[in-house]
């Protein structure tokens, strides 16, 4: 019995470790800047030029609304157009902290501007915004990559460990050339 235990314990010593690091990691994801992003991307982000910036009238791009209530996405799936502007709005209608996590949407289309509450953020190459309890978060982008983005709420760095949280998808859809009919 005694050895039994002696190697209960020193199998357990081996894992101790690898434990500290999964603990050290979810307490350094759970840190959000001020502005409530998480910039944690690698090999850096999509871009559009200033010249094509410039020329985007926000006050016409449409808005897109994903609302987080009773710890669920709605809607779950998202469509946006390829090579066009949106305004992504993220309602926390929630009494906790929710947390937008998509490393690969934001890495793949250009994030011109992210602001939770009226606080903007200084980095756009992210890969979570947090949303406190009953604010929002506005995400001026440009869909630059076509294909199906997953996101959830997971306040870890590592995707969709550990994730009890809500998730979906934004579909980001090929822009096509119509023909050139008379």
């Amino acid at each position: 019995m005694e050895k039994l235990k002696a190697l209960s314990c020193r199998n357990l010593g081996r894992h101790i470790p690898v434990m500290s690091i999964v603990a050290a990691a979810m307490i350094l994801s759970a840190c959000a800047a001020p502005s409530g992003v998480t910039s944690f991307t690698v090999g850096g982000c999509k871009q559009i030029s200033k010249r094509a910036e410039a020329k985007i009238n926000w006050a016409r791009v449409p808005e897109v609304e994903l609302r987080v209530r009773d710890g669920e996405f709605s809607p779950m799936v998202t469509r946006l157009q390829q090579g066009r502007p949106y305004v992504l709005r993220i309602r926390n209608r929630d009494d906790s902290v929710r947390i937008f996590r998509s490393q690969d949407f934001f890495k793949n289309n250009a994030v011109l501007a992210i602001g939770v509450e009226g606080v903007r953020a200084e980095e756009t190459c992210v890969a979570s915004v947090s949303i406190p309890s009953r604010q929002s978060a506005e995400i001026r982008m440009v869909a630059i990559t076509d294909g199906t983005f997953e996101f959830e709420d997971n306040v870890l760095l590592l995707p969709f460990v550990f994730s009890g949280g809500a998730g979906g998808a934004i579909v980001v859809e090929e822009r096509r050339e119509t023909a050139g009919i008379n």
